[in-house]
Order: structure tokens, then sequence, then C-alpha cells
């Protein structure tokens, strides 16, 4: 009994370090920038996120925390600690710059729950997309998934 519970502790750690290996944003058709969480006042280009050293755990703060756990605040303009012990929340004045600094149309991010399994934000410039169906058994949220069409005049999203 014992190699087994052994084997189940080295899988799990194994699978644990795995997400260290996973980019921590992408570029979806040079038009849609994704990550997890948000923006970071300490980031202003794509290419300040390309040089990071992504192969870690998630630090407790700095960038790469800020592109995980940072939230959008429909209230707020600029940067403000998170209350969320992580990150920061960012109004639509940050998304507007960086979209207009890395010549991209939209942001895309995951890290909240929408009840309505997604949500818009910012004059059409920002999504969330929460996947997670009635989240932790009792949130009685939907679920959604993003789909992204180009074309040679502009990029259509469709949330089915």
């Amino acid at each position: 009994m014992r190699g087994k519970v052994r084997k189940c502790v080295s899988f799990g750690n194994t699978s644990r370090k795995m997400f260290d290996y996973m980019p921590i944003a992408a570029l979806v058709d040079d038009t849609i920038f994704c990550t997890h969480g948000g923006l970071s006042p300490s980031i202003h280009t794509i290419d300040q996120i390309r040089v990071l050293e992504r192969l870690q755990e998630i630090p407790h703060e700095g960038p790469i925390t800020d592109l995980m756990w940072s939230d959008p605040d429909v209230r707020g303009e600029g940067f403000k600690i998170s209350t969320r012990g992580a990150g920061f929340t960012f109004g639509q004045d940050i998304v507007e710059k960086f979209l207009h600094c890395n010549d991209i149309e939209h942001m895309l991010r995951a890290h909240q729950l929408c009840l309505e399994g997604y949500q818009v934000l910012f004059d059409e410039t920002f999504s969330t997309v929460w996947s997670a169906p009635n989240y932790c058994y009792r949130a009685g949220n939907d679920a959604s998934i993003l789909k992204s069409m180009r074309s040679s005049i502009n990029t259509s999203m469709y949330f089915p």
C-alpha cells in the first residue's frame, strides 16, 4: 500500500509542476491578447511578456502574478492594489493604452466568475470567458466558450 501512495504523491507533484511550463499569455491572430487574469503596471508591451522567466511557480508578486490574478474595474481608472491579495485592479484607460501600444483589438481572460458565463466590457474591447458551469456546485452560473472568426475585414467573436 505504501508504494501506491508514494506514486500518487509523486504524480500529483508532477502534474502540479506541469502548470509551471504553460505560457502565461497568448496572442491569437495578432489581434486578441489572452491571459488568465489581467494586466500589470510593470508590463506595457507584449514583448516584455515574451522575456519573462515563466518556468517557475507563480510568485507572490511581480508581473507574472499580475498577469495571472489581476481583474478589471469598471468603476475605476488606472491600477489599484487588488483586495484579493494578489495582483491589481485596472480600468478601461489601462486596457485602451495596452491595446493601442501593442496594436491589438481585444483582450480576453478567464479569471473571474461570470453568472452568464461571459462578460464583455470597455466598449467591447475586453472579455472574460468563464468555462466552469455551476462553479463549486453552488454558484448557479453558466459557462461559455468563445469562437473567434478572422476575416479580411475584422475579427468577430461569438459566445454560443
